[in-house]
């Protein structure tokens, strides 16, 4: 309360990043809740970078996996290090994933973490672009100015 008058602060919109909730809906879509997998974002983490624990019980064990997301054309060798770094379950083989637009250059990423591909954005021209549904897509046509 600010002298006489109270103010009321209303907060709009999502606390998350817009990338994550493409990243998360595509992890959601390629592990869906209905097969048992329970995403979690990692919290806390030193590096910076967005990384998920994925995980479902199954009758031998519990499967468990992490997943970093890039958003870079090339991904990072320190998010790779960090995402190797993350700690692996007890009695239980860890995977790991790297989740990346189309077309990212991911030669130098190890065969040991498994590569998975946004379905809503890419690289073109060395740019991240958003991929649209075709139904929606807009096409427009732009005049080039006449120079003389």
């Amino acid at each position: 309360m600010i002298g006489n008058t109270t103010e009321l602060v209303i907060i709009m919109g999502s606390t998350k990043d817009v990338m994550e909730l493409f990243a998360e809906r595509d992890i959601r879509h390629m592990l869906p809740e209905y097969d048992g997998w329970t995403i979690e974002r990692v919290q806390g983490f030193r590096v910076p970078g967005c990384f998920y624990r994925i995980s479902r019980s199954k009758w031998v064990g519990t499967e468990i996996g992490f997943i970093a997301l890039s958003l870079d054309p090339e991904p990072k060798e320190g998010l790779i290090s960090a995402l190797d770094s993350l700690p692996d379950g007890r009695g239980s083989r860890t995977k790991k994933y790297l989740l990346t637009p189309q077309a990212t250059d991911t030669s130098a990423v190890p065969p040991h973490i498994h590569v998975l591909l946004m379905t809503a954005f890419a690289f073109a021209d060395g740019k991240l672009v958003w991929l649209t549904k075709k139904k929606n897509a807009r096409k427009f046509v732009t005049e080039l100015p006449v120079t003389a």
